[in-house]
């Protein structure tokens, strides 16, 4: 049941970034506060949209890890405020591209 909504919130995030997330390459502990993505395929329409002049053939993501640390809790005058940040941890990114046409080249 967690691992579909996990799934749901990486694809709606990720979306334009990386493949569907397969609920099998999930690694979730919700006690730990951890999420592990492993094996993660970049979309080819990645660098569709932007200035640079080349477009992605292939891509990989090899581990994309969420931590959570203990929850460090601090009142101020606004109320109640979290002081421990969340930690991203994204390892092993290849990428094959090309360049684009010169004709699509965008100054």
């Amino acid at each position: 049941m967690i691992d579909k909504l996990i799934t749901f919130l990486m694809n709606k995030y990720l979306n334009e970034f990386i493949e569907n997330v397969d609920p099998k390459e999930l690694g979730a502990s919700l006690y730990s506060g951890s999420l592990e993505l492993k094996n993660m395929q970049l979309k080819t329409t990645m660098f569709n949209k932007s200035p640079l002049p080349f477009l992605l053939q292939a891509g990989q993501v090899g581990r994309i890890y969420f931590k959570r640390p203990e929850i460090g809790l601090a009142f101020n005058r606004y109320g109640l405020k979290i002081t421990s940040p969340l930690i991203i941890e994204i390892e092993d990114v290849f990428g094959l591209v090309k360049m684009k046409p010169v004709a699509d080249w965008n100054e």
